[in-house]
């Protein structure tokens, strides 16, 4: 279960930042793209998937971050070194029209490198992180063209909280 605190339990019923409603965030959260990332977003993806990839992945990243672990953090960097999709994107689509939105289906998932900053930008810790599903029986269910990034995304921010516990257990917080 997922204890959300009473601001966030607020934001959440209206609808709200929390930010709005007096509670900041603690910790700034960054997704990069890769050279490499952004040349297969321009040619084969699209270029308006990458707002889908850094809202799936900031999203599931900061809910992993916010279930606790990593409150004395100040940054987190996250680069997207390579991604597939579970469905073809839009641009897929375009270009060859025997592709089936839903019916097209991929081994999807996404590769991350990600750093854990001090408030000073020093690198406390850094990882790599990849999950690609098998095959169709371990690929993500949903219908949406990031599925597997999604699950992905969802792993690195458990392994995130991991490093971040194993930082504060290591490394005592100083006032």
């Amino acid at each position: 279960m997922i204890r959300l605190r009473p601001t966030r339990r607020l934001a959440l019923t209206f609808g709200l930042p929390a930010a709005v409603i007096g509670q900041g965030q603690e910790r700034a959260l960054t997704v990069l793209f890769s050279p490499a990332m952004q040349a297969a977003l321009d040619t084969t993806y699209g270029g308006s998937e990458r707002a889908v990839l850094e809202q799936t992945i900031r999203e599931r990243v900061d809910a992993a971050l916010g279930g606790g672990g990593c409150d004395g953090i100040a940054q987190v960097e996250i680069t997207l070194l390579n991604a597939r999709p579970t469905h073809p994107t839009d641009r897929q689509i375009d270009d060859d029209a025997s592709l089936d939105r839903l019916g097209t289906h991929y081994a999807g998932g996404a590769t991350f490198s990600a750093r854990i900053l001090d408030s000073a930008g020093r690198e406390l810790r850094s990882l790599r992180y990849d999950w690609c599903a098998r095959d169709e029986r371990h690929s993500s269910l949903a219908a949406e063209a990031w599925g597997d990034v999604r699950l992905a995304s969802e792993g690195l921010g458990s392994q995130l909280v991991r490093a971040c516990r194993a930082l504060g257990s290591s490394h005592p917080a100083t006032p």
